[in-house]
């Protein structure tokens, strides 16, 4: 299936501590193997969220011929240069113009066309008069009482853009607006990247599928669908692959079965600390060309493996199902923007006031807590909203979430009115 293989790489590695990283450097050093994945064309009605390859020009300018912005009296404005309530100018009405009807000749000194919306502006007049600045009008002649400024009302032609510009650059991600422009540009096809697909296994012999009923020492296997909506968000595609049980022959046919997939990612949910039965790492090291096991200056989230298995990028998420998400938002979200030519894989930091204190216990190391922020309209800022249930294997507080909040190793309090960053994760 075009995936390298070398079992020889890991081989024979003895467990030991390994030195903890800040996040920023976990990070970077995933972010250095990943590569922009090929591109495809597809229809325009199925471009939207999707991430554009190539940059689009113009064929022609954009309105393509002056127009009106209003329905009224198409007229040169030195004819009501004049104009005023006890001498108002009255003019023949000449024509009648419609939208996708050019004019039958041009404008004459003197005389006024009846324009409707989008119309095009017939040469010789420079301006348009709404039906309600006029005076009185009929069928046959008009009559203002004001004069009107030359280009009022009109819309001119390159206005939007014109003919060779760069309407969207490569990268941009197509939203409603976007898909929009390309309609109006002509672009039926659309170049754009392809969307990473991405193979997902959770791990443990306590999982069960969602809807068994659960005996002794038993939970249900939610990792895998937290993580398959998280990747449908963003854009990806996610394979969804059985269960890795706790041994290590069936880890690595696991894996290797789910390479006959070609998938573009692979992510693993636990197994990746030091306890007994945490196999997947050493055999993501046997199987990986360069799996580095890390220890990240982050709570959630601290272990993490990472590298390439049949040089497939490979990503060991830890078991718990909040670190889990944070650590999913922290280093896979980044490597698919950069696989996609995306510019937003870092999540948007904002500052926001807290609303109300809270104690916690120090981490010693960087934490990320879960908050909800709000505009407050009164104060004209975020207030952030501290959540409950921070531990990193309670789900609930994180389906109430809409950030993270960043706090220092050495904190234990967040103050009433003090400003702290949050990461939106939305």
């Amino acid at each position: 299936m075009g995936h390298r293989l070398d079992r020889r790489a890991g081989v024979g590695r003895k467990r030991g501590r390994e030195a903890v990283i800040p996040l920023e450097e976990a990070r970077a050093r995933i972010l250095e193997r990943i590569v922009p994945l090929g591109e495809e064309t597809v229809a325009l009605e199925e471009a939207l969220d999707r991430t554009l390859s190539t940059g689009i020009s113009a064929r022609e300018s954009i309105p393509p011929f002056d127009n009106t912005a209003m329905d009224g009296f198409a007229v040169r404005s030195r004819d009501l240069a004049a104009a005023a309530p006890g001498t108002p100018v009255r003019l023949p009405v000449a024509e009648r113009i419609e939208a996708g009807r050019p004019p039958s000749r041009p404008l004459a000194a003197g005389e006024a066309m009846r324009i409707l919306t989008g119309a095009p502006i017939p040469a010789g007049a420079d301006a348009v008069v709404p039906f309600e600045r006029c005076a009185a009008y009929d069928d046959r002649s008009a009559t203002f009482a004001t004069p009107i400024e030359p280009g009022a009302h009109l819309r001119r032609a390159g206005e939007d853009f014109a003919a060779g510009d760069e309407v969207l650059a490569a990268g941009a991600r197509l939203g409603p607006a976007a898909i929009g422009v390309l309609a109006t540009v002509g672009c039926a096809r659309v170049p754009v990247r392809r969307r990473p697909r991405v193979a997902v296994h959770s791990s443990g012999d306590e999982l069960v599928p969602i809807e068994t009923p659960l005996s002794p020492g038993k939970i249900r296997n939610s990792n895998l669908y937290s993580i398959a909506a998280r990747l449908r968000r963003w854009g990806a595609v996610p394979i969804p692959r059985p269960v890795l049980r706790d041994d290590r022959e069936a880890i690595r046919r696991g894996l290797l079965a789910t390479l006959e997939f070609a998938p573009d990612a692979i992510v693993t949910t636990g197994g990746i600390s030091a306890g007994d039965l945490d196999h997947i790492r050493e055999v993501a090291r046997e199987l990986g060309d360069d799996i580095a096991v890390r220890q990240v200056d982050m709570k959630p989230g601290k272990p993490l493996v990472d590298g390439r298995i049949g040089g497939v990028p490979y990503f060991g998420l830890p078991g718990n199902p909040a670190a889990c998400l944070v650590s999913f938002e922290i280093f896979v979200r980044p490597a698919l923007a950069r696989m996609e030519g995306r510019a937003d894989g870092l999540l948007p930091r904002r500052q926001a006031r807290v609303l109300r204190g809270r104690t916690f216990a120090r981490a010693g190391r960087l934490q990320l807590l879960r908050g909800r922020i709000e505009y407050d309209d009164a104060r004209h800022e975020l207030v952030l909203a501290p959540l409950g249930g921070q531990g990193s294997h309670l789900l609930s507080s994180f389906a109430d979430a809409n950030c993270l909040v960043r706090v220092g190793p050495e904190a234990d309090r967040l103050e009433a009115g003090e400003m702290v960053e949050v990461w939106l994760l939305e």
